[in-house]
C-alpha cells in the first residue's frame, strides 16, 4: 500500500455512527451486506448516493469524533472497498483507530482540518513527511504522523500482512 495519495475531497459532518451514518445497520442486519459488497452501502444514511459518486483513491474529511458507537470493522472495511484512500477527521473514536490501523485504512487527525478544505478540492498527502497539500487553494498542512511502526502495519495493508511478513522473514 503506498504512503502518498491523491484524491478529491468529500467533507462529512462530526459523530459519524458506525452503524447509523457510515453502514445502515438495519440493512446489515437483514443480510443485505455482505463482506464483499460493504462498500456499496458506505455513508448511504448520509448520502444515498455517496457510493456511486466516490472514485478509487478520493479522500474523507470528517469531523469530530469520526466512527463512534461500536467497535466492530464494517465501516472501516465499507471506507475502503469503496476506493477511499485516505480518512482525515478533527478526532477518531478509539475503536475506529484502532480497526483503521489493524485494516490498513490510512488516517489522520488533525484538528480544524474542516476549516482548512472544502468538499471537491484535491488533495496530495504524504503520511510520511505529514504534509497536506491543496492543490485548489495551493495551502500545505502539517500534520503529526503515525509513529512509524503503525506506518509499518498500514503500509503493508493492515495487521495480518504485517504480521504475515514478518512470519515470513523470520522475525516472529
Amino acid at each position: 500500500m503506498a504512503s502518498k495519495f491523491k484524491g478529491k475531497v468529500w467533507v462529512f459532518g462530526d459523530n459519524l455512527d458506525v452503524d447509523k451514518e457510515i453502514i445502515p445497520f438495519r440493512e446489515r442486519e437483514l443480510g443485505l451486506m455482505k463482506d464483499g459488497n460493504f462498500g456499496k452501502w458506505v455513508m448511504t444514511p448520509v448520502d444515498p448516493d455517496f457510493p456511486k459518486k466516490v472514485k478509487k483513491g478520493d479522500i474523507m474529511v470528517v469531523g469530530t469524533n469520526m466512527g463512534c458507537g461500536h467497535g466492530h470493522q464494517e465501516g472501516n472495511i465499507g471506507i475502503k472497498q469503496c476506493g477511499i484512500s485516505c480518512v482525515i477527521a478533527e478526532s477518531f473514536d478509539r475503536n475506529f483507530f484502532k480497526n483503521s490501523i489493524n485494516l490498513g485504512l490510512p488516517i489522520i487527525e488533525f484538528a480544524g482540518i474542516k476549516k482548512k478544505v472544502k468538499e471537491g478540492d484535491v488533495l496530495e498527502i504524504d503520511l510520511h513527511t505529514g504534509v497536506i497539500k491543496n492543490l485548489i487553494t495551493k495551502e500545505t498542512l502539517k500534520f503529526t504522523p503515525l509513529p512509524d511502526f503503525l506506518l509499518e502495519i498500514v503500509e503493508a495493508g493492515g495487521l495480518e500482512p504485517y504480521t504475515n511478513k514478518l512470519i515470513a522473514a523470520g522475525v516472529v
